[in-house]
């Protein structure tokens, strides 16, 4: 319900007439006491401010006087309409004629505003009408000179009668005027604008709330760029060295970077300003303004400023957020098992080198945990916190490591995603990525790598601009990449690009009893899966440790598997690591010709048939790989090994 209070605006009549309007429209009637001094006046605006009042409603000839004490509620002077001076005018041509006075030159005493012509009035009522300027406190001088320019009759308030009379001229007012006026209406379209202007104040209060909670400076400008709203985030930061309230100030006038020229093209065409850095105060961020265009018409604009750091924070978060997705390192330096010389040495220097961002090149035969020792250095470094993330090189044709490692813009090629894709160094900004088997990129890959690792940005394929990225590399390589260098297969400055901080992880045969270790971890992590508890005894553990497992830790890992699903008792004797060992060796045996040579027959036909199948469909295609491959039922990196491998480059 609406609280107003009618402030020295009317006499009973109309009080009542108000009252009768609060059972139809939602509101309550407070009045004020009238003709008071200006003191008492100030007072009762206090009071409505104190008790919440929704606005005040006065006559016009005291809203400036109420205005001066810059009252905390709207206040609405009531426009009566034209027919109270309409009706006044009849009753006084009705009194003239009642009493046969013939007096035609009529004054006017209002300070209402008179929507009427003058002109139309006179000839309605066949009067000489003038309407000087009127205040409350005329003295009997005003009268006197009416006069004596010859006008007759005063119509005003029953204050002035006296002076009226003094003048020598007649003094006319009815005070039944409201009798015969629709005052209601007059009334009504106040309350209903009152109404309208405090829901507009709780959508904009809402607003307000709304954009404090964002973490960004935010401003909504009207059509000249001016402040109309804003949050208190904008204070602070465009209002830094400005005092007062922002609203209504321009907002070129606080943002050097943007000129009033420039702020009135994009409010009056639509033009488009994002992503700006600019600097503000003491703040360095990102502003756009995004004009407000409905139907062609311009309402404004609305500005948006984020800081520097508010864009890192975001962007961590984003990084946080690919952590979850699965770029992140689970293995410590604690699961690391080992208490050889070889390892206990090579676990203290990469626990030295994750204290520093230099690039690790990681060396070691294939499956002695290159890649546990990778993740542990980034989980022991100041970027564990960030992204880890791992690609093999060996696995993905060229034109696919270029795209996965640098991403691709919208179009970049044919099969390209429609929106683009981020590159994996991308992905890792801030955090680590470990590029495994690096000795298997071609030579376009490592020249575009070589330029990542010496100025630390990237470009998207079919991009022309580049991304900053702060990325440390860990690689990892079962081959010897200075031979590989001087048989021109690697280039050189990449490998001492990358061969900053070198590791090399020695290969399971040399680290003693560490095997031991290593399989009773796999075995209990097997037996606990297959719900199966299983132990070695003292010649199986010889077995263990006389056995070259050239595959490494892979190869054991797998042993163990295998052996906790065969194993029938809980004690696993030497002979049984001989029969499981014989087995594996003797699986693809020379020693057997008939089934080596039956074998290589086979895979000797099928890769025959194989090879012949990839060349047609390529000449059905013309080359074209993608429908190749969708020819043979087989995806475009199975493809590209089958090309490689059969030598159809």
């Amino acid at each position: 319900m609406l609280k107003i209070l009618f402030l020295n605006l009317y006499d009973d009549i109309l009080v009542e007439k108000t009252k009768n309007l609060e059972k139809v429209m939602d509101f309550k009637t407070y009045v004020g006491n009238r003709n008071v001094s200006d003191a008492e006046m100030k007072n009762q605006i206090r009071w409505a401010e104190k008790e919440g009042m929704d606005a005040i409603v006065c006559e016009w000839d005291v809203y400036d006087s109420i205005i001066q004490y810059k009252p905390m509620v709207s206040v609405y002077p009531v426009t009566f309409s034209s027919f109270d001076t309409c009706v006044i005018l009849y009753l006084l041509k009705k009194e003239l004629e009642r009493k046969n006075l013939p007096y035609r030159k009529v004054i006017l005493g209002t300070r209402l505003p008179i929507n009427v012509q003058t002109e139309i009035l006179e000839e309605m009522y066949d009067f000489d009408i003038f309407i000087p300027a009127w205040k409350e406190d005329m003295e009997q001088e005003f009268f006197d000179s009416w006069a004596e320019r010859g006008y007759e009759v005063v119509v005003c308030g029953p204050q002035f009668s006296q002076e009226v009379k003094a003048s020598g001229m007649y003094h006319f007012y009815d005070e039944q005027v409201f009798h015969y006026v629709y005052f209601q209406q007059d009334i009504r379209r106040t309350v209903q604008k009152i109404a309208e202007e405090k829901q507009y104040r709780h959508l904009l209060e809402e607003m307000k709330i709304m954009i404090n909670y964002s973490f960004e400076s935010i401003c909504i400008l009207d059509k000249e760029g001016k402040i109309m709203i804003c949050n208190d985030q904008a204070k602070a930061t465009f209002g830094m060295h400005y005092p007062g309230e922002l609203t209504g100030v321009c907002f070129s006038d606080l943002v050097s970077a943007i000129s009033k020229e420039e702020l009135d093209e994009i409010l009056y065409t639509g033009k488009n300003y994002f992503s700006k850095v600019v600097n503000v105060n003491e703040s360095t961020g990102m502003l756009n303004i995004t004009p407000i265009f409905d139907k062609g018409i311009d309402n404004g604009a609305v500005v948006h400023f984020t800081t520097i750091q508010q864009i890192d924070k975001m962007e961590s978060q984003v990084k946080i957020e690919f952590y979850n997705k699965g770029h992140f390192a689970k293995y410590h330096f604690t699961d690391i098992i080992g208490e050889s010389e070889m390892m206990v040495k090579a676990r203290k220097l990469a626990e030295k080198f994750a204290k520093y961002n230099s690039n690790v090149l990681l060396y070691g035969e294939s499956g002695c945990g290159k890649e546990l020792f990778a993740q542990s250095i980034h989980n022991a470094s100041l970027r564990s916190a960030r992204p880890f993330v791992a690609v093999n090189c060996g696995a993905l044709p060229s034109n696919l490591l270029e795209s996965e490692l640098f991403g691709y813009v919208e179009g970049a090629f044919t099969g390209a995603l429609k929106k683009g894709k981020k590159g994996l160094f991308e992905i890792a900004h801030k955090g680590t990525i470990f590029l495994d088997e690096i000795s298997e990129m071609d030579i376009k890959s490592q020249t575009r790598l070589l330029r990542v690792l010496e100025e630390r940005v990237v470009m998207k394929i079919g991009d022309d601009r580049v991304i900053p990225i702060d990325v440390r590399v860990i690689a990892a390589s079962n081959k010897n990449l200075l031979k590989l260098v001087k048989e021109g297969k690697f280039r050189e400055d990449l490998y001492y690009r990358l061969n900053v901080l070198f590791l090399n992880v020695p290969p399971l045969r040399k680290r003693e009893r560490d095997v031991l270790l290593i399989a009773d971890s796999f075995m209990k992590q097997y037996g606990k899966k297959y719900n199966k508890w299983i132990v070695l005894n003292s010649e199986a553990e010889q077995e263990i440790l006389s056995y070259p497992w050239e595959g490494n830790v892979r190869q054991l890992r797998n042993f163990c598997e295998r052996l906790v699903i065969v194993a029938d008792d809980k004690s696993i004797s030497a002979d049984v690591i001989r029969e499981q060992l014989d087995i594996i060796d003797t699986s693809f045996s020379e020693n057997d010709n008939d089934l080596a040579a039956d074998l290589d027959r086979n895979i000797e036909s099928m890769e025959d048939a194989e090879k012949r199948s990839i060349i047609n469909a390529l000449k059905k295609t013309g080359g074209n790989r993608t429908r190749t491959a969708e020819i043979l039922g087989i995806s475009k990196t199975t493809l590209w090994r089958k090309l490689k491998y059969y030598e159809l480059e």
